[in-house]
């Protein structure tokens, strides 16, 4: 290759710059699914061989057999072209990429292996000319996930030592605040639930509770280090499952005085594999409650009622809509307009008649949820219900937006059955005269997703 080894360090740099930038692309997912390989793995799938990039690289490296430096110069803008043309992950997309050090750690690595793989194998093909780097190119894009997986594993016994070390950090700073934790898990509507509850309670004393959906074990842990002060009263704690063990995992770490469990049902159904998985994930925080405290559930879901019939041990509140069961809480009269929502809540003491900003069948149950447990904590009523009129929609979750004579009904941030017929509902409840709908449908519903799209689109 001597005669083009000008060109070399060229194309080195054309295919570091895409790297960096596929990599920052591969980490957002890698991230979302928890560092997981096997998840990442199935996500990834054949992606990186339906890569332009990757076909690029093939096809400039086939046009060096005949057209070495033309092959050379096309392959380089092709690839600047590329990588300029990928949106930043940093700040697009419905969850960003947050660049915590664990992640910038994995960038780092997966970056220099990612050298390393290119130089090793543009020298195995170092006799074919300008051709090596083309293909040493073509097989680092299409390998660039299993580079990363390398990455992490290299880094899980420093990352696994850290973590202990940030968990017993988070944990002295527990045990100095004293908080009352309060955890809400479900199926759907625990982030909503929990920035209304915390927005109720925050009117009795000070309140914490993560923006966005930090539901994490890491994710916790790093918003008590850094969020957690003293004066706190209560702390209001999302708790997702990624399997089995994960929310016990939470309650270890932040131990609840009382729960909310809005819904349990088929969402995440091709993570867990049946619905008795998930509904045995999610019994894990009324396990964790300790005896006496207080369990709020969601009465019209039969996964989370199945959950309270077995919570013997603590002291269980059923709030909901069309269930026939005794409620604590119970909603009626819900009525949909642009400005937010009027509905009642009828307790066993009286009927309280609210208005609230927010939209949809099933954020009105979580906000009676957040409710019933507010009261139980020590809450006035006549407080809560005063509350909910300064509540403000979360961004894309039945956000009702006005723009140059349309009306938006933005529910982009995530997708289940009962929130999709919910956003139906408001759509077909508000005064205009034409309506679209634009939706990917619902993921993640294993064997049973087309049957309920079908459903759904009918």
């Amino acid at each position: 290759m001597p005669e083009f080894w000008p060109w070399v360090p060229v194309l080195a740099g054309a295919t570091g710059y895409l790297t960096w930038r596929r990599v920052l692309g591969y980490l957002r997912y890698f991230q979302q699914e928890g560092y997981e390989h096997l998840r990442f793995l199935r996500w990834a799938n054949v992606r990186s061989l339906t890569d332009p990039a990757f076909w690029l690289a093939m096809a400039t490296a086939l046009l060096a057999l005949w057209q070495p430096r033309l092959a050379a110069v096309l392959y380089a803008v092709g690839a600047v072209g590329l990588a300029v043309a990928q949106p930043d992950p940093r700040r697009s997309g419905k969850i960003p990429l947050r660049l915590t050090w664990r992640a910038i750690r994995v960038l780092a690595l997966s970056l220099v292996l990612s050298f390393v793989v290119w130089v090793v194998l543009a020298s195995a093909f170092s006799r074919t000319g300008l051709q090596a780097p083309l293909v040493a190119s073509a097989f680092l894009l299409a390998l660039l996930p299993l580079v990363m997986i390398g990455a992490n594993a290299l880094l899980v016994p420093y990352e696994s030592h850290t973590q202990r070390a940030f968990e017993a950090d988070a944990v002295r700073r527990l045990a100095e605040v004293k908080p009352q934790v309060i955890g809400i898990t479900g199926s759907y509507g625990k982030s909503s639930s929990k920035s209304m509850l915390a927005h109720i309670l925050q009117f009795d004393a000070p309140t914490l509770a993560a923006t966005g959906s930090i539901n994490t074990l890491m994710g916790v842990t790093r918003h008590i280090r850094e969020e957690l002060v003293r004066g706190h009263k209560y702390m209001v704690v999302e708790m997702g499952a990624f399997r089995t063990g994960s929310i016990r995992r939470l309650c270890q770490l932040t131990p609840p005085s009382a729960g909310l469990i809005t819904a349990v049902g088929d969402m995440h159904l091709e993570r867990f594999g049946s619905l008795e998985a998930i509904i045995t994930a999610k019994s894990e925080l009324a396990q964790a409650i300790p005896p006496g405290g207080w369990l709020v559930v969601n009465a019209d879901s039969p996964g989370a009622l199945a959950i309270a019939r077995k919570a013997t041990h603590c002291r269980v509140l059923l709030y909901g809509e069309t269930s026939s069961e005794t409620l604590a809480t119970r909603i009626e009269d819900i009525r949909f307009t642009k400005k937010g929502t009027s509905f009642t809540l009828r307790t066993a003491e009286r009927a309280y008649h609210c208005t609230t900003p927010v939209l949809g069948r099933p954020i009105v149950l979580n906000l009676t949820g957040a409710f019933t447990l507010a009261v139980a904590m020590g809450v006035a009523p006549e407080v809560a219900v005063a509350a909910m009129r300064t509540l403000r929609p979360v961004s894309n979750r039945l956000e009702v937006v006005e723009e140059r004579g349309v009306t938006w009904i933005r529910d982009a941030y995530n997708s289940n059955q009962f929130g999709f017929r919910a956003a139906l509902e408001v759509a077909a409840a508000l005064p205009v005269a034409r309506r679209f709908l634009a939706t990917p449908g619902c993921i993640e519903l294993g064997p049973q997703q087309f049957d309920v799209n079908r459903a759904l689109s009918r």
